[in-house]
Parts: C-alpha cells; structure tokens; sequence
C-alpha cells in the first residue's frame, strides 16, 4: 500500500488536500486496493453521520464528531509524518463505530427525527370548479408540497376565509401550522376537523398526537392515539407512533 497516514486520507475525503497532493493520491489510488478500501471506510462513516444526524444542526454536529474521531482515531495535526499500521486503522474503525452508534443511539434530537419523518405528508390538490377557495387550495398545495409551509399558510388562510366549512383547508392549515412551530393553532384547526368527523377526522388525531409527541407529553400523545381505530387510513402510522412512547 502507498504510505499515506490516516490524517492525509480524512484530508482528501474532506477536500483539503493541496491540487498536487490530491493528483497524485488520486494516481496512487487508481492502483492500491487497499488504500481504496481504507478511503471507502472513511467515507462510509462520513455518510453514516450526514444522513442521521438532524438537518438543522447537521454541519456543526458532523464537523464536530469527524474532529473527534480524527483526534481520538486517527491522530491529530502531528500526525502527518506518521505511518500507521493497518492494524490500529482496523481498532480505530471498530472505535469509531462504537462511537458513531451512540452517536445514532443517543442523540438528543431523536424524537423530533421520528416524528418529523411521520408527519411528512403531500396535499392533496383540488380539482379547480372555479371558485375562489378551491382556486387558492391549489396554489397552497404547490408551498405544501415543496414544504414551504410559511408560504402555504396565507393562501390556507384564505381558503378557510371563503369557505369556513372547507375541512381540506382547515386540515392543511392545522399540519402547516404544526410544521412551522405554531402549536396551539394547530390543535384549533385539527381538533375542528377531528369534531366535525370529516374524511380526514382520524388523520387530523394523528397530527395532535404528534403535536404532543414532539413536545415530549407522551400521555397526551396516546391519549389521541386511542381515537385512531385499526384498519383507519393512518392506522399503521399511529402504530408506529405508539411504538416509540412511553
């Protein structure tokens, strides 16, 4: 194998190898399977991290943890004219495992990630019949379903304004609502939706229960769970919810 330290390899996946450096690395690569495999496994547990890690804190928290794993692993800055053998790379990678998943297995974030991901939905889009509220339906759903849920919140305003009975608006307010942090708004609108038995009455239980979940009431959270029965459009989500509360 080309003598490259661990240190030189974390450079070049991370980019900040000099144009020269990177060149020849990359020609010494094309002919080294074992160096091939040891820069697969650093970019094995790079992606690992990029994917788990929560979206807003994801560049700072992913930063970090390389920057831990490089200094407990691989060695810091004086490392570079270290060559070191296969063997402590192979105890590092099995370190550095363990530590990514309690990194997976204990981050503080890990409600929200679940929660977040169930809630995902796409708005259903009106057939135009020409009236005002259908019209701004349909342009709500186009912010919706990019999830530019700030967006879509003036035109759901509307559409609940021209027509007060509409529980496609109400129930897209009340998700757009949760979405951008607006709580209490949100179980207004669902819970109106939720009474009035609509189509969508066991859906908008589902969002109040994430609501609560996501404020880590959990009690609250199956409380509205208990209104879903089994066989129910989001039945099998409502079970999946339950499964991660207390």
């Amino acid at each position: 194998m080309a003598p490259y330290d661990k240190e030189f390899i974390i450079r070049y996946v991370d980019e900040e190898l000099s144009a020269e450096e990177r060149r020849q690395f990359e020609a010494d690569l094309q002919t080294d399977p074992s160096l091939a495999a040891e820069v697969a496994g650093y970019i094995e547990i790079k992606t690992t991290l990029q994917q788990r890690l929560p979206h807003d804190d994801k560049a700072e928290a992913l930063q970090n943890t390389l920057k831990e794993l490089n200094k407990d692993y691989f060695g810091g800055p004086s490392a570079a004219s270290k060559r070191i053998p296969m063997i402590r790379w192979l105890a590092g990678m099995a370190a550095a495992a363990s530590v990514i998943l309690a990194t997976l297995l204990l981050w503080p974030y890990g409600k929200e990630d679940y929660v977040d991901k169930l809630g995902r939905t796409e708005m259903i889009s009106t057939t135009e019949r020409g009236g005002n509220a259908d019209s701004s339906l349909q342009q709500a759903s186009v912010f919706f379903n990019r999830q530019e849920f700030s967006k879509a919140l003036p035109l759901l305003d509307k559409a609940v304004r021209e027509d007060s009975a509409s529980q496609l608006a109400l129930f897209y307010r009340g998700v757009s609502e949760w979405h951008t942090g607006a709580l209490d708004a949100a179980r207004k609108d669902l819970s109106q939706v939720y009474n009035r038995e609509s189509l969508l009455q066991y859906e908008a239980a589902f969002y109040i229960a994430l609501s609560y979940a996501g404020r880590k009431n959990d009690s609250a959270a199956n409380e509205w769970l208990k209104k879903i029965p089994e066989g129910s459009p989001v039945s099998g989500k409502a079970k999946e919810l339950a499964g991660h509360l207390k």
